[in-house]
């Protein structure tokens, strides 16, 4: 049985589960409140085989709109709030998605129905199966086109665990949520919560002086953060801190110098590895390295991490059979990542960067394909070229070099009403003439030294 929300209610009823800023949520009431919504979902939900869309904010609502789902025998398709309608309806219609539910939602060309005040009657027990589809995710693919990742409850199962383990996740732990819920990195803080029937720290966003104030105070416990947003924490309050048993970083490597400003600011900073395609993190800096500068990661327990060709890649229980519309990645198969990176003798990894054009600011996957295609669009641009340049906030900002007659605010302008707010160039460097090879490509790191 994985109705980890179920199991929770009946061993910790009255313990919370969900704390956001103007609301806590217990077990048992979660549980309830889930089971009343799959009622009036299977009322209204139009029959079918595909997943719903679910219009995903950081709210008491989506979340259990998210298990409701799942006692109707739906997958959830996790649907980016901060997507343009344009970008939402391509993942819905690629995801064969038969209906759309949430608060604020756009219009998809699916059916749509909001979440508040729809309730049923308590239908009969519908628990999924480990081997049914939970989650269907995108995520940046090689070739700039977003990938549906496929992530079963058995994976789920398997990534909780795992973290569990690692992390001596406790039931007694405040893990602080504010990375996206329709993220991975987000979403996964709610199973492995519901799973050891602890609470959450659920923020509607992202903002500094809460992070800081939360920690600070000793209400969470727990946290995962990015670089960027660690930066920004430390910046509202530079500590003490005390109270905190760990900070995942992930999103990228993790700079040593601001480990280092972590550490003396009584901040347990544990950097992290992992994607989509693995559930979120798998693999971590351990408990007991948690005030060195530099630790290596170590594989959760049942994962496994090695590298070919300094190229990083990994199995295990918890990583994903395969992306929308291709086969089954074969059992025991491993999973090129993508990633440069080396595994020591003892299985300590160290993680170098992407091993292809995959920019990563501030914990975001961007492709300078998918931008490069939207800014060329424009008659007054003759041709860009975007890259990642470091940056010690963000880990790479993103920036376009390009040829043509465009001003920067009406670039940023064209891209901003198509592409995700992540995803628009930061910075817009006009050029006479691009670097090109021989062949007449543009040269990618002759661009980069343009702009240093």
């Amino acid at each position: 049985m994985t109705d980890w929300l179920s199991i929770a209610a009946r061993r910790r009823g009255d313990h919370s589960y969900l704390v956001t800023p103007t609301a806590t949520v217990g077990f048992e009431e979660a549980d309830r409140r889930a089971s009343t919504l799959a009622g009036g979902l299977l009322d209204v939900l139009p029959d079918g085989d595909g997943p719903v869309a679910l219009w995903a904010g950081n709210d008491v609502p989506s979340v259990l709109a998210m298990f409701a789902l799942w006692r109707t025998g739906a997958a959830v398709l996790l649907l980016d709030t901060r997507l343009t309608p344009a970008e939402a309806s391509r993942q819905v219609a690629r995801a064969g998605a038969r209906a759309l539910v949430g608060r604020d939602r756009p219009a998809l060309g699916v059916p749509s129905f909001g979440i508040e005040g729809l309730t049923g009657p308590i239908g009969p027990d519908r628990s999924p199966e480990p081997g049914d589809l939970a989650w269907v995710v995108f995520t940046s693919g090689s070739t700039g086109e977003p990938k549906g990742v496929r992530l079963t409850f058995a994976n789920l199962e398997a990534s909780a665990a795992a973290s569990a383990v690692h992390l001596d996740h406790r039931q007694s732990d405040r893990w602080l949520g504010n990375l996206p819920i329709s993220h991975v990195g987000g979403a996964s803080i709610l199973i492995r919560s519901a799973r050891q029937g602890s609470t959450v720290l659920l923020e509607p966003r992202f903002g500094a002086l809460r992070t800081a104030a939360l920690l600070r105070a000793g209400d969470a416990t727990l946290a995962s953060l990015v670089s960027a947003t660690l930066v920004r924490t430390l910046e509202a309050n530079p500590g003490r801190y005390t109270g905190v048993r760990a900070i995942l970083v992930g999103g990228g490597p993790v700079p040593p110098d601001l480990v280092g400003r972590a550490h003396d600011a009584g901040l347990p900073v544990l950097a992290t590895y992992g994607m989509t395609e693995t559930a979120s993190q798998i693999a971590t800096a351990r408990l007991e390295d948690a005030f060195e500068t530099d630790p290596e990661l170590h594989a959760l327990p049942s994962a496994e991490v090695r590298t070919v060709d300094d190229r990083i890649e990994v199995r295990g229980p918890m990583v994903s059979s395969g992306y929308l519309g291709e086969p089954d990645r074969p059992g025991g198969d491993w999973l090129p990542t993508g990633d440069l990176g080396r595994v020591d003798g003892e299985g300590g990894l160290r993680v170098f960067g992407r091993a292809d054009d995959v920019i990563v600011t501030g914990g975001e996957n961007v492709h300078p394909a998918e931008v490069e295609a939207v800014v060329r669009e424009l008659a007054s641009v003759d041709e860009v070229c975007v890259l990642g340049v470091p940056d010690i906030t963000w880990g790479q900002t993103v920036v376009a070099v390009y040829e043509g007659t465009a001003a920067a605010g009406e670039l940023e302008r064209h891209v901003r009403y198509r592409l995700a707010g992540f995803k628009v160039p930061r910075r817009w460097v006009r050029v006479d003439a691009l670097p090109r090879r021989t062949i007449g490509k543009v040269d990618r790191s002759a661009a980069a030294r343009l702009v240093g």
